[in-house]
């Protein structure tokens, strides 16, 4: 991980180079942690009114988890409650605009809960854009790190338009067209896949599928189906199989093309 102090130029260098590839989401925790000191980051592209997570990611693996479950939470309960992001993103149309949110003014105790205190976070600063796609992209700083100082939050608001535009060129490379419809949440996804029927999914495969392909852990999609672990490894393989897929970059780039219909493929053979 850079540490911060890092180039500024080096670190948005390196995150441009990876536009469009599997690890831009890392390369983007590491421009956040370089500029700011982020302990966490995630991101989210709006379409249709429902935003769609495109990083979820923290310095510590340890953290890792709570980043992205937290970032499913927010998605799917906490989204439309967050009106200081959503009055900032209305403001953001022709230039990106930075809000710093302290845990602490946040009225909405669950949702101060569940996506800070349990995280230990104690601060968060976003960069928004509305264009045709709206783009959210957060930094989060836990309680040993403490708040961000005024120097770090200039830095990251000096680079704000360049990681905007790494993002959005991310996002066009990797979601393609605004009709690709992959802003929905899992349940969704997982009927969608379940209704493709040269593929042949069980319904607890696509459901495990679109959990995966949504950047949800085994231990989430556990609790959420009911199942213990063991279940959800056997449903992901057995899925992987029948997508002759690999892994998790894989899969979501095989999800990204068949739900998109960028192409029309028979799984009858690897």
């Amino acid at each position: 991980m850079d540490t911060p102090g890092s180039s500024q130029s080096d670190l948005l260098a390196d995150l441009v180079s990876h536009i469009g590839e599997t690890g831009f989401a890392d390369r983007i925790m590491r421009t956040f942690h370089g500029l700011c000191a982020a302990d966490m980051c995630s991101g989210f592209a709006i379409f249709d009114d429902t935003p769609q997570s495109l990083f979820a990611e923290s310095v510590d693996p340890d953290r890792s988890a709570f980043a992205r479950n937290a970032t499913l939470r927010y998605v799917q309960k906490y989204w439309k409650r967050d009106t200081a992001t959503a009055s900032t993103l209305g403001r953001a149309h022709r230039n990106v605009k930075i809000i710093r949110r302290p845990s602490s003014v946040i009225r909405d105790l669950d949702y101060r809960h569940e996506c800070y205190a349990e995280g230990e976070v104690v601060e968060r600063i976003s960069i928004c854009k509305a264009g045709t796609v709206p783009i959210i992209a957060n930094a989060y700083r836990n309680r040993t790190s403490g708040p961000f100082a005024q120097a770090q939050i200039e830095c990251f608001e000096a680079a704000a338009p360049i990681v905007m535009a790494a993002i959005e060129r991310h996002v066009r490379l990797t979601y393609g067209s605004h009709d690709a419809n992959l802003a929905d949440h899992p349940a969704a996804i997982a009927q969608r896949l379940h209704g493709m029927e040269n593929i042949g999914l069980s319904r607890r495969e696509a459901q495990v599928l679109a959990f995966i392909f949504s950047g949800i852990d085994q231990n989430t999609i556990a609790r959420e189906l009911g199942v213990g672990v063991s279940t959800i490894v056997t449903y992901r393989r057995r899925g992987y199989e029948k997508l002759c897929v690999r892994n998790r970059s894989e899969l979501r780039q095989c999800l990204i093309d068949r739900l998109a219909g960028h192409v029309s493929v028979s799984y009858d053979k690897c």
